[in-house]
């Protein structure tokens, strides 16, 4: 295996410091630092956010100063589904600063003092490079006009500052195509936003939205309620209310069971689509983050600009000095020449064959460790809707309960998820990196002295496997034992059968179950090793036991993210809040209205409506407490408290009301 992937290796790192080469004989002319061009846009930035936020009316204090102006301006609802793909974008392109300022260090100031205060260097540059990107969130998220523009030219120049740190004018050859793979995923982002908010400022005034604050994702139209029935909301509570259409039956052909077979597993391994869900935009820019970094870390170790010293020069310089002793002794055995030379050149073999294995292993690792990052990213997005749409049932079963933790540390978890999630995928990738490269390395180690080694590792397999089979057996033997002799109807009930024979098959397992027990003591700390190191960057899971995931930081920040989100997205609530909103809204249209017109109302018509209106609201609140007895419970108890009254009386005649009937099981 290892001599089958070296030659892509050998190609790979060709092609990797012929890039490298032609990097360091052309350098990009550099026109200003790094840190110029960061101080520079702090000036425009606080301008274009106090623009912004003297465009926005405060919504709470003082407000009859300045007619409720300036407003706080937010940059990212993280809550909405709006604009997701816009964030998303802006958030890749911050992906490469993360990357810079993690692995280069690359402050927005220099600093030379002493080591112990660079952290707070760091938090300045992390508030510098805030500020910088802030009016690029802003004003997406203000959707206005005003808004749009300011967006725009901000990423107009950081499209621009990209363009001309990260290419120059040289001829096209070899590495200037390396360097447009590099930087791919970067340059959708750009394009996109150079194209998407140009395109959204002029549409914001050809065709202006009326901004209403509905709870909703309000779509601008004439009818409130048909914005409502229209969003993301409205579709999931519509979808609830209709009755949903049985599974087709499987296919019967071979042809379609071979199609239905692969798009199962297809879904089952990558992802599958939830028609009318939709994600958050928070998810969605993490994700994007998530990726860009993967991609960006991959490329660098493929071609061994990461790592070139480590990884390949110093393997370059000992296949060229094992090449150099071939040379010098042959290749191959000479008639005549000392036993000590043929010995000699079977230790060569093995250290040249271990040094080209090496970089296949390396490749081969770093392709698993990426392949398997990037379909967790798959799998966070489904991890999240399903305990999402649970959390919004009332079920919680995999996350840790509300009510086991306060509402201060879930909101905690909730800022600290995002940063958490990024940081533990870039761990996650490194360590499964670690322990793929040493498996990968074993393996090649053995197949390479397989000649030495051979005979002495079969004999040890010899040794072992009657201790494997007899564990299997003997597992086999206790689960056949259990269905079909100790068990009642074949195990389907738990009742206990043949007691006598199981207290003598019991007594006698105990002694063969603690020798089986030393080996499965082995396979439980394997097991938590690979499974440990394998779903370390996925936060909905936790690494810990149940009762202590309290101490997994990672875990704790998801249950605290999902918990905030879905108490505060609930479509059913937002539905119903937002046409409480509408209701006030077209009343407080209607009054506007006849306070305009000066026609005289009809007295008597007017309360007709309203009789009608509320004859029409008592039965609707009739039929409800019918069909929900609980809520209705609830309702008594509340008006209870409200007036005064006995409310033991109420729970008393609750519980004798069904035990008058014949019946004692409770209502409550």
């Amino acid at each position: 295996m290892a001599s089958m992937i070296s030659p892509l290796g050998d190609l790979l790192v060709a092609f990797a410091m012929c890039f490298a080469r032609d990097k360091q004989r052309e350098e990009c002319p550099v026109l200003y630092s790094h840190q110029e061009f960061r101080l520079s846009l702090l000036l425009p930035a606080a301008i274009a956010t106090l623009v912004l936020a003297f465009l926005t009316h405060r919504t709470k204090q003082k407000l009859h100063v300045l007619n409720g102006r300036p407003g706080l301006i937010f940059p990212m609802d993280i809550l909405k589904r709006s604009h997701r793909f816009s964030y998303a974008a802006a958030f890749g392109t911050l992906a490469r600063l993360c990357s810079d300022i993690v692995f280069d260090a690359k402050y927005a100031f220099n600093y030379n003092g002493p080591i112990y205060l660079k952290v707070f260097v760091a938090l300045t540059s992390m508030f510098i490079y805030g500020l910088g990107y802030y009016p690029l969130f802003a004003g997406i998220t203000a959707e206005s006009p005003v808004g749009y523009f300011i967006a725009t030219l901000f990423a107009w120049i950081f499209t621009v500052d990209f363009f001309i740190t990260s290419f120059c004018k040289q001829p096209f050859n070899i590495s200037y195509l390396v360097l447009i793979i590099e930087l791919l995923p970067e340059i959708i982002c750009y394009l996109y936003l150079t194209f998407s908010l140009p395109a959204r400022f002029i549409l914001s005034i050809v065709k202006p939205k009326k901004k209403l604050k509905l709870a909703v994702d309000f779509e601008s139209s004439d009818d409130l309620y048909e914005s409502i029935r229209k969003s993301y909301q409205g579709s999931h509570v519509r979808k609830l209310f209709t009755k949903q259409d049985p599974p087709p039956p499987p296919p019967e052909d071979m042809k379609n069971k071979i199609i239905f077979r692969l798009k199962y597993l297809s879904e089952k391994i990558f992802y599958r689509r939830e028609r009318g869900f939709k994600y958050s935009a928070r998810m969605i820019s993490l994700m994007a983050v998530g990726f860009v970094l993967l991609y960006k870390v991959i490329f660098l170790l493929y071609t061994g600009l990461f790592l070139p010293l480590v990884v390949y020069e110093i393997f370059d310089y000992l296949e060229n000095g094992l090449i150099a002793q071939f040379e010098s002794i042959g290749w191959t055995a000479q008639p005549g020449e000392a036993a000590s030379i043929e010995t000699i050149r079977e230790g060569l073999y093995i250290a040249y064959y271990f040094v080209r294995s090496f970089r296949g292993c390396a490749i081969s690792s770093l392709s698993v460790a990426f392949l398997i990052n990037f379909v967790f990213l798959f799998h966070y997005l489904t991890s999240y809707r399903q305990n999402l749409l649970s959390l919004y049932k009332g079920q919680s079963r995999h996350l840790t309960p509300r009510t086991e933790k306060s509402n201060a540390s879930l909101m905690v978890g909730s800022m600290r998820y995002a940063g958490y999630q990024v940081g533990y995928i870039a761990w996650g990738f490194f360590i499964q990196l670690l322990l793929l490269l040493i498996v990968s390395v074993g393996i090649a180690t053995v197949i390479t002295i397989w000649d030495i080694l051979g005979d002495f590792l079969v004999s040890q397999i010899m040794r072992v496997w009657p201790v494997l089979l007899t564990s299997v057996l003997l597992n086999i033997v206790q689960l056949l034992l259990s269905k079909f002799l100790f068990l009642q109807e074949n195990g389907n009930i738990l009742a206990m059968d043949n007691r006598r024979l199981f207290f003598v098959v019991t007594y006698f397992l105990f002694f063969y179950n603690i020798f089986i027990g030393i080996f499965s003591c082995l396979m439980r700390i394997l097991k938590s090793i690979i499974l440990g190191s394998l779903f370390l960057p996925r936060l909905d899971h936790s690494v810990l036991p149940r009762k202590f995931q309290q101490f997994d930081p990672g875990f704790d920040a998801y249950c605290g993210f999902i918990h905030v989100e879905s108490t505060h997205t609930n479509p059913v609530a937002m539905v119903f809040i937002s046409i409480l909103q509408a209701e006030s809204l077209t009343t407080l249209k209607r009054s506007k209205l006849n306070a305009v017109d000066c026609t005289p109302i009809d007295e008597k018509q007017e309360m007709k409506e309203q009789n009608q209106r509320k004859a029409k609201w008592k039965w609707l609140l009739a039929f409800t407490l019918v069909n929900n007895p609980e809520l209705s419970l609830q309702r008594r108890l509340t008006l209870a408290k409200e007036r005064n009254e006995n409310v033991k009386e109420i729970l008393f005649s609750q519980y004798a009301m069904p035990m008058e009937n014949g019946n004692t099981e409770s209502k409550i």
